[in-house]
């Protein structure tokens, strides 16, 4: 035997099997595995804000990525693509959403759209905070 670099295909193939694992163990509480709920805010055919999610197995949304344009910060935007998320996961069946986010990125952000804090990972990167928050819709 011997390690070696993934392709995209066996990320994939690892991913498929590791998911076809846990559904044996916990039953899917939704018809596809994997919906899309990503969302972007344009203007002049240039993306200001964006966010990335997805709603996964149990009904449950992870979100990846909440960006939006520096200069285009303080005018909700980014609350507004959070509320479309959610509101939208809601109404395919989500019952909890989640994310993680930095101490220099935006805690207080989440917190103030009703976000708790369930972990604390310390020194990642070296000197600061990972934050692990959720929310139940």
């Amino acid at each position: 035997m011997k390690i070696d670099v993934c392709s995209k295909k066996e990320q994939d193939y690892i991913i498929d099997r590791l998911v076809e694992y846990n559904l044996s163990q916990v039953e899917a509480k939704q018809k596809e595995n994997f919906i899309d709920l990503s969302k972007k805010i344009g203007k002049d055919d240039k993306i200001v804000a964006g966010i990335v999610a997805r709603m996964y197995c149990w009904n449950v949304v992870y979100v990846d990525t909440l960006w939006v344009d520096s200069s285009y910060r303080g005018k909700k935007l980014g609350s507004l693509l959070l509320e479309e998320v959610e509101n939208d996961a809601k109404s395919k069946g989500a019952k909890l959403i989640h994310l993680d986010t930095f101490d220099f990125q935006a805690k207080e952000f989440y917190e103030k759209q009703g976000y708790i804090v369930f972990g604390i990972l310390e020194n990642c990167p070296e000197k600061h905070y990972r934050y692990y928050l959720k929310k139940v819709l």
